[in-house]
């Protein structure tokens, strides 16, 4: 096979391992969870004041009915004074020019001010019942009234167990008050073609795992917003599509990046304004994966040490099976060699016990926990939350990047690019200098004449090698930052792993 076609066929498998390992932990959060971050991204285009705004061209309010409450909108009008659009969201906005682009029938604006309203009627009664009060909405205060908007405004989507229950429920009522033809009724097509739009968004959020619910977690929609998230326990993990590897990995992992974080803010005798406030600052984060990093790679490395010092057996014998290699240097067309060949290395092997496929059990263990790692980074809710000099550490890299210097407050573009640059370079290092110590230790080796089927291996290994360091790098531009942290901090510590093998290697030898 040629090397160029060696080498897109190592980046197109490479590349099917980053996806699968994308997909293959599933998604902790519940039905009411991805209601409150569907109604972050879009909650409508109305506000509700306690006291009626001050008139304006670009301003509507109405009071509700049999309360002292008003419920304002920001409309665009024409020359003639004429209402012509209402403000929307960023996120409505482009659901509704995505339905007229499918040619489904977008329903009139006044639509949308009365699944506000009928929204904020459910909230102000899902208010009710979880504090126990009863409300006059006649002498209700407006502190009051954001809590419900807030806090309970997701139910205008929630209901029955159903993400969009609530949100089905009273188009329902809509079109049983109106008839199904009138203007301001959402049809079928257009009520499916929303909840579609909205799962999808809502499924590409997954930072919803959390040991401490009482703080607020995420950065959602055009705000920012941050939203109450429910208590996950290791009996979720277990219960999570029959993975072992969200019971085992996953939820470990999330529950040490929860608890770090929480200890570096300030602990659980810390008030809960003290905790926000310091993963506002994205510290406290950073310092957990710094952490946890070195927590799973010392795990990782106790597993495979025994696997570790046989690989550096195996890469000091390399002198030892050039020897050999010399002896049959047509092992790659003739069958009888290529078995002699074998057959002489085992003996090799079998003279200093290495057991050459050691480095698959570093493999089999590595590979699970880097996906159930990269299933805690996306999932744990902490991780969504505040961001590190100006850089949301749920965010990709790349869409960062993609912004601008301008674009991105804070400095946050200029954070996600030195992120990517000490990633890259970690990365790089922790790969190169393994072999640069052995090449270094080679020098002292006679110069043996070339062998086909060595130069081969090589060539094979630098290729693989290259093109699964592109792939981190690509991979580190797409996940989000949190990895990126991840991914540094693992190369230094895999850097110092090979400082801490070779000296033990070296004394070792000493000793024999």
């Amino acid at each position: 096979m040629k090397r160029k076609n060696k080498l897109l066929l190592g980046i197109v498998g490479l590349a099917s391992v980053a996806l699968f390992a994308s997909g293959c932990t599933a998604n902790f959060s519940t039905n009411e969870e991805k209601s409150r971050i569907a109604y972050a991204f879009e909650s409508g285009v109305s506000q509700f004041k306690v006291e009626a705004p001050e008139a304006s061209d670009t301003t509507i309010s109405r009071k509700i009915d049999g309360t002292n409450i008003y419920q304002v909108y920001t409309v665009t009008k024409d020359e003639n004074g004429n209402v012509v659009d209402y403000s929307y969201s960023n996120q409505l906005k482009t659901l509704i020019s995505s339905a007229k682009s499918s040619s489904i029938a977008v329903p009139a604006i006044d639509y949308f001010v009365e699944l506000d309203k009928a929204g904020f009627d459910r909230a102000v009664q899902q208010y009710k019942v979880d504090k126990k009060v009863e409300l006059d909405l006649n002498t209700i205060d407006q502190k009051t009234v954001d809590i419900i908007v807030t806090d309970y405004g997701y139910v205008k989507f929630y209901g029955n167990g159903d993400t969009f229950g609530n949100y089905k429920a009273i188009n329902n009522e809509l079109r049983e008050a109106h008839g199904i033809a009138d203007k301001k009724v959402a049809s079928i097509d257009f009520e499916n073609f929303y909840v579609s739009s909205l799962n999808t968004l809502v499924d590409g959020y997954r930072s919803t795992i959390t040991v401490y619910p009482q703080y607020r977690y995420g950065n959602y929609g055009e705000n920012n917003a941050s939203i109450i998230l429910e208590k996950t326990t290791w009996k979720d993990a277990w219960g999570k599509g029959g993975h072992l590897i969200e019971g085992l990995i996953v939820y470990p992992v999330a529950w040490m990046i929860d608890g770090f974080a929480r200890a570096f803010a300030g602990g659980k005798n810390a008030s809960v304004d003290k905790i926000e406030t310091a993963y506002a600052s994205g510290g406290p984060q950073i310092l957990s994966i710094l952490v946890v990093t070195v927590i799973v790679r010392l795990f990782i490395f106790l597993c495979t040490f025994k696997s570790t010092l046989a690989q550096k057996k195996m890469t000091e014998l390399q002198p030892e099976l050039a020897k050999i290699q010399q002896k049959y240097p047509n092992a790659n067309t003739n069958q009888a060699q290529k078995q002699r060949l074998a057959e002489e290395q085992m003996r090799l092997y079998k003279k200093h016990k290495v057991n050459p496929l050691s480095q698959i059990l570093i493999l089999i263990i590595q590979f699970p926990i880097f996906i159930g790692v990269w299933g805690a980074m996306t999932g744990a809710a902490v991780l969504s939350t505040g961001n590190f000099l100006g850089l949301h550490l749920s965010a990709s890299i790349w869409e960062t990047l993609k912004q601008g210097p301008k674009n991105v407050a804070n400095g946050g573009w200029w954070t996600a690019l030195v992120l990517i640059l000490l990633m890259s370079a970690g990365q790089f290092f922790a790969m190169k200098v393994p072999q640069w110590i052995q090449k270094a230790k080679a020098k002292n080796v006679s110069k043996l004449s070339k062998n086909p089927a060595q130069k081969q291996q090589n060539r094979t290994a630098n290729i693989v090698s290259y093109v699964m360091l592109a792939m981190i790098i690509i991979m580190g531009f797409t996940l989000p930052a949190a990895m990126g942290v991840y991914w540094f901090v693992g190369a230094i510590v895999s850097l110092i792993q090979t400082v801490f093998t070779n000296v033990i290697f070296a004394g070792n030898k000493k000793k024999k």
